[in-house]
């Protein structure tokens, strides 16, 4: 049993024994749980309704509608006072019982949240190989699944223009060592898991695996926060993260995000871990970490100081909030840990410097490239206030919970020392983030919003540290006040993160991503053998749907209507996939170029708020007398 079991039960016994009550009164104190319980739900329900303004759940055939505020306050004043009338002793036996039952069921419900965070990426996923990055994953694991790192484009050897490889590279892919070898520029930790469920389950069930990987970031950030801590700071963890707006934008998407923080989490779970080959496994989950991002390498060095003990945490057994008993037994520091950490590690770092020396002729270069094509000094200044704004934006409620909590604790020092169980979390996140922003920022400088993604690896971390802090203060608090405020401030955290998420599209992706889905198919499905897709944006969800060949038509040096003209003379129909935005690009890049101007009837559009045209020049020299397909 751990020191916060103890404590939980060092409570229920005080509580048990601060009123023993005959037979009699049990039946009140049944109703008086029942009643806050009541209370407690109600008062939840207020704190949703308030920030969001009503919601509508379908649950199957059953369906949950509330957006009105004053039913929940009535229930929740009515539930009150009737529990207040069966003497004020059962009130607050009854709230001391609701703060104990988050205790105990905190697993449990750490498991909905996980389970939530899943149905939410499988039900509103996009199910599209869409643009670069996942299309580039997807057809990485297409690729693996059939136990190849490459592809051969033939065309790149039969056209005479410079740079022939690169113009027939779709998004996601790039020259090998030789002309006509296309290889993966992403790293293969998540396509290496996305071909292992695509050769179970088909095309679909690599959809599946990143809504898998967030529920597993869920749980871990639990179990970690758990450890570190309390079962209370890792419940408040598992909801910062479940209900985080970048979590939630990016768990609908193929990407590597949310995998690249599961795998870290987990092996910081088996880190801390007691059990005799924990370090080895905490060393596995960092490699398969390290091959879905190979830049946050460094990011171990959270992993081989937790599996060590350090920083170490020798806590004097008096203190009475609840500490995880491992802790306060391993006080001394465990460099022989480290070693099976480290065995455990090696394997993925080889692999990767294997792979990359064999795609990329050099171990040290990834599908990116050269760290000095990657990375500039400049980029610092403007990525420190990118980053920033994302956050404060993007993470609102979370910044507030953890200022509030820091000057709460701040002004109750006098009275209560700071608890110093919250130092090995503080540590841990305050390195974790300052490792993880310093990788990013020398990087490219974006302006979306959604690039807040690179920072995910710190999140759950960062969210422990939150959830310590925020625990504390609880602590500090009467007992009959902390389950309602706890539940409360969690509402009210999930309900402006959910509406933040809305707000960036994190739930219509599928609709905006499907003009790939569709475009793709149609293309598999109409075109002859021998058509050739011209296009940029759509090339790799082309490429992948359609198994044509792609021309990039930005990467080209000749011009356009000669490339055409080129290809049509070795037996090719070239056909342009353009989305309505690249119009003007394409006469940009071309400026000499008759086709460039796509001046005649498209053959069909794809798409709602970004339209995609198929054009066939062909239909140039002898205009169509048919009505595009119009495809939603």
């Amino acid at each position: 049993m751990d020191t916060s079991t103890e404590a939980a039960e060092g409570e229920r016994t005080a509580a048990a024994g601060s009123a023993v009550t005959p037979p009699s009164s049990h039946a009140r104190c049944r109703i008086a749980h029942l009643l806050v319980a009541a209370a407690t739900t109600a008062l939840v329900f207020l704190v949703v309704i308030t920030i969001t303004g009503g919601f509508l759940l379908h649950l199957g055939p059953l369906r949950l509608s509330a957006h009105n505020w004053r039913a929940p306050l009535l229930v929740a004043v009515a539930a009150l006072i009737a529990t207040a009338s069966l003497g004020r002793g059962v009130l607050r036996e009854a709230a001391e019982a609701t703060w104990l039952f988050l205790h105990d069921h905190a697993a449990a419900l750490a498991v909905v949240l996980a389970a939530a965070t899943a149905g939410i990426g499988i039900g509103f996923g996009t199910y599209s190989a869409s643009s670069s990055d996942a299309s580039g994953y997807v057809s990485e694991a297409t690729l693996l699944s059939s136990a190849r790192l490459s592809s051969d484009e033939p065309l790149a050897r039969a056209v005479a223009w410079r740079n022939a490889t690169w113009t027939f590279s779709p998004l996601g892919y790039r020259p090998g060592a030789d002309a006509g070898e296309l290889v993966p520029t992403y790293p293969a930790g998540l396509p290496l898991v996305m071909a292992a469920f695509r050769l179970f389950g088909g095309e679909l069930a690599v959809y599946l695996v990143v809504p898998l990987l967030g529920a597993i970031v869920v749980l871990a950030a639990y179990f970690v926060g758990a450890r570190l801590h309390s079962r209370y700071a890792g419940l408040v963890a598992a909801a910062l993260v479940a209900t985080s707006p970048i979590v939630l934008f990016q768990i609908v998407q193929p990407m590597s995000d949310v995998p690249a923080a599961a795998w870290w989490t987990v092996a910081l779970l088996f880190a801390l871990a007691p059990l005799p080959n924990a370090p080895f496994a905490a060393g596995g989950a960092a490699g398969l970490a390290i091959l879905t991002r190979p830049n946050l390498l460094p990011f171990s060095i959270v992993m081989a100081l937790a599996t060590m003990n350090v920083p170490r945490t020798p806590w004097p057994d008096s203190v009475q909030l609840p500490i995880p008993a491992q802790t306060l037994v391993e006080r001394r520091l465990r460099p022989d840990r480290l070693i099976a950490f480290l065995a455990g590690i090696t394997p993925a770092i080889g692999a990767l410097l294997l792979m990359q020396w064999r795609l990329y002729g050099n171990p040290f270069v990834s599908g990116y490239g050269a760290a000095a094509e990657l990375y500039s000094v400049t980029n610092i200044a403007p990525n420190i206030g990118g980053y920033a704004r994302r956050l404060m934006t993007g993470e609102t409620p979370a910044l507030l919970l953890f200022t509030a909590s820091l000057i709460f604790l701040a002004f109750t020092r006098r009275r209560t020392p700071l608890p110093p169980q919250l130092k090995q979390p503080l540590v841990l996140a305050t390195l974790a983030l300052a490792i993880v922003g310093l990788s990013y920022l020398p990087y490219a400088v974006f302006a979306e919003w959604s690039y807040l993604r690179f920072l995910l690896p710190a999140f759950p971390l960062a969210f422990i540290a939150i959830g310590a802090l925020f625990t504390a203060v609880l602590m500090r608090l009467p007992t009959s006040f902390r389950a309602v405020l706890l539940l409360s401030a969690l509402a009210a955290v999930g309900s402006f993160n959910v509406l933040r998420a809305d707000r960036e599209q994190a739930f219509n992706m599928r609709r905006y991503e499907s003009r790939y889905r569709m475009a793709g198919r149609y293309l598999a499905s109409a075109l002859p053998p021998q058509a050739l897709i011209v296009a940029v944006q759509e090339s790799g969800g082309a490429r992948y749907y359609s198994s044509r060949p792609v021309l990039r038509w930005d990467w080209l040096d000749v011009d356009l209507d000669t490339a055409v003209a080129a290809l049509r003379a070795i037996g090719l129909r070239p056909v342009f996939l353009v989305e309505d935005w690249e119009r003007a690009d394409i006469l940009k890049k071309h400026p000499r170029s008759a086709i460039a101007r796509l001046d005649w009837t498209p053959r069909a559009e794809f798409g709602d708020e970004t339209r995609v045209f198929l054009y066939d020049p062909l239909d140039r020299i002898e205009p169509a007398r048919w009505r595009p397909d119009r495809v939603h």
